[in-house]
């Protein structure tokens, strides 16, 4: 594996240990894409369509696209929900489709406890075809073609929230297995809570926090602040940090725990039935250069009346 240049190197080292799994900042707005549990929290049929697009400008980095789709059943006591995803590093593809369930208990008026459960299938591939070599000599151990292995893809989780807070913890990949042909992601583990405070009759802030850790590479922590402006338009933004809790030593070379970040974002609801978000990632590392932008679009339907309007644009 020597032969491979060195920048796809690189990348899929820092996709694997920094990024982890997919990355996503706008899960802020959609929280099934880390928690199954929350499935049919929002209390209608949701449909987001999310587009990112990782260190631009960099040969080979990271692009994702996912479409997520949930909603609720037997008035409200169940959710559903269904993503697709395409993940591109270099060389490297993962394709995933995922079905999520969650079980949604009323506890009090505005507080429910929704525990879930995804299972689903991940293709791995790599496309020989598409790595540049610094030897000409072949390496029995990079493909000449296109090669793929199928995965099983299981995650679970738990969702609280009232009025105003809310508490997520979630796990993905609870099967793991190994492949030669690229990248197969480690168990992770989510831990996400916020809460609304009302500032004005027209502004609201929400204050949040999520815990990404796989027991191996830095621990990536997010800290969010978020303006809701007259019911209709966030703002706000995000510092990430990797801390290196655990064992990382693997990655010390690299000092990922450094690698600190910022985000810029905002979501707008053009309509009560349709959002448009735009996030701006800046690395405070070498790859500030290169910022990451994410685009999410997403529609709700079959509205009830009774509805709260906080379920939908808070959490």
């Amino acid at each position: 594996m020597k032969k491979i240049v060195l920048p796809f190197l690189l990348l899929w080292a820092l996709s694997s240990a920094a990024q982890q799994s997919a990355s996503y900042t706008q899960y802020i707005f959609n929280g099934l894409v880390i928690n199954p549990a929350y499935a049919g929290s929002k209390g209608v049929l949701n449909v987001t369509g999310l587009f990112r697009s990782q260190w631009s400008g960099l040969e080979g980095a990271p692009h994702t696209q996912t479409l997520a789709v949930d909603g609720t059943l037997l008035n409200q006591r169940i959710g559903l929900g269904l993503q697709l995803m395409n993940d591109e590093l270099g060389a490297q593809r993962q394709r995933t489709i995922n079905v999520s369930s969650a079980v949604r208990i009323k506890l009090g008026e505005k507080t429910r406890l929704s525990v879930g459960l995804s299972g689903g299938v991940s293709q791995f591939s790599i496309d020989g075809t598409k790595i540049r070599l610094i030897d000409p000599e072949p390496d029995a151990a990079i493909p000449a073609t296109k090669e793929s292995v199928f995965l099983p893809d299981v995650k679970a989780g738990i969702f609280f929230n009232t009025e105003r807070y809310f508490l997520g913890i979630s796990a993905s990949n609870l099967i793991t297995g190994s492949n030669r042909i690229a990248y197969t992601p480690a168990r992770h583990y989510f831990l996400t809570s916020g809460y609304v405070f009302d500032l004005g009759s027209l502004l609201k802030f929400k204050p949040s926090f999520l815990v990404k850790e796989d027991l191996k590479s830095p621990t990536n922590i997010d800290l969010n602040a978020f303006f809701l402006i007259g019911d209709r338009l966030w703002l706000g933004g995000t510092y990430r940090m990797a801390l290196k809790v655990f064992n990382t030593s693997r990655y010390q070379a690299l000092e990922l725990e450094n690698m600190n970040a910022w985000a810029l974002m905002a979501e707008v609801y053009v309509t009560p039935k349709i959002k448009v978000g735009y996030s701006n990632d800046m690395t405070l590392t070498s790859l500030q250069g290169h910022a990451s932008h994410e685009l999410s679009v997403g529609f709700f339907f079959f509205r009830d009346a009774d509805s709260p309007s906080l379920t939908i644009r808070h959490f």
